[in-house]
């Protein structure tokens, strides 16, 4: 019984430090969630809505994303939505349908 006893306290032992070591990784695991989170929920309050968005396939609606994120200046940018706000107004007017007015992001900060 005496050479019992320790090997239960340090195979208790052992359970109770691996469960800290759980609940330390949880909680990490965790706060990186809520991070990832809290990173999608400001790029969706500075995400552009792309005028004509629903005329386009989600191929073109990343197109679109990387030209406007690759232009280097506020010009650039300017006209890189212009042009795209004239294609989309032509197909909808091909398609007999119109386009609502446009809306420059929010707070785009670049």
């Amino acid at each position: 019984m005496r050479t019992l006893f320790p090997a239960m306290a340090s195979a208790t032992a052992g359970a109770i430090m691996l469960l800290v070591a759980v609940g330390a990784e949880s909680q990490q695991q965790l706060r990186q969630r809520e991070q990832v989170q809290e990173r999608k929920q400001e790029r969706i309050g500075k995400r552009e809505i792309i005028p004509g968005s629903e005329l386009m396939t989600a191929e073109e609606r990343e197109a679109y994303r990387r030209r406007y994120a690759a232009a280097k200046t506020d010009a650039e940018r300017d006209q890189v939505r212009a042009d795209h706000v004239k294609a989309m107004e032509e197909r909808a007017r091909l398609r007999g349908l119109q386009l609502a007015q446009p809306v420059a992001p929010k707070g785009d900060g670049k």
